[in-house]
């Protein structure tokens, strides 16, 4: 019963602490917070897909030949692979420009930024992080196009 109680206590007490951190936060830190699960959700929902995207090209491999209809699986096998290419080089991207803190200490040395560092710091995020949807978006249809162009064309 004590250790029931425990963890009760520590979740009441880790719940307490993320109110308050939600109510503290700026409304830049709530819009780049807001915005920043909405590209990650997109993300989610497209990555999954690389592992069709990776079958449909060992598929289109074999069809692929000088013929008129060889080149038109040439062409789809591209569309993939752009699509793949695309997903890993927007992922890096995107970790290297979001990877980092927002100013704070984590023990390492480093002083916090001042209120107005962090609150410039989120205006500027927050532009790219707009910018970030766009681009994820652009990319989840691009995707999904090339799939679906190769699945037709393969009769599926």
């Amino acid at each position: 019963m004590k250790k029931i109680s425990g963890i009760i206590c520590i979740c009441l007490t880790t719940l307490f602490f993320i109110s308050c951190n939600k109510e503290t936060q700026s409304k830049e830190e709530k819009e780049f917070d807001a915005l920043m699960k909405q590209v990650i959700d997109i993300h989610d929902e497209v990555m999954p897909r690389m592992g069709e995207i990776s079958s449909l090209i060992k598929e289109l491999k074999p069809k692929i030949d000088t013929t008129a209809q060889g080149k038109v699986y040439e062409k789809s096998q591209l569309e993939l692979k752009k699509s793949y290419d695309h997903m890993m080089r927007w992922m890096s991207d995107f970790g290297r420009k979001f990877s980092s803190g927002h100013g704070h200490d984590h023990g390492d040395g480093h002083d916090e930024a001042t209120h107005e560092e962090e609150k410039f710091d989120y205006v500027a995020k927050l532009a790219l992080l707009k910018k970030e949807k766009v681009a994820v978006g652009e990319l989840r249809d691009e995707i999904n196009s090339s799939i679906e162009n190769a699945k037709k064309l393969l009769g599926k």
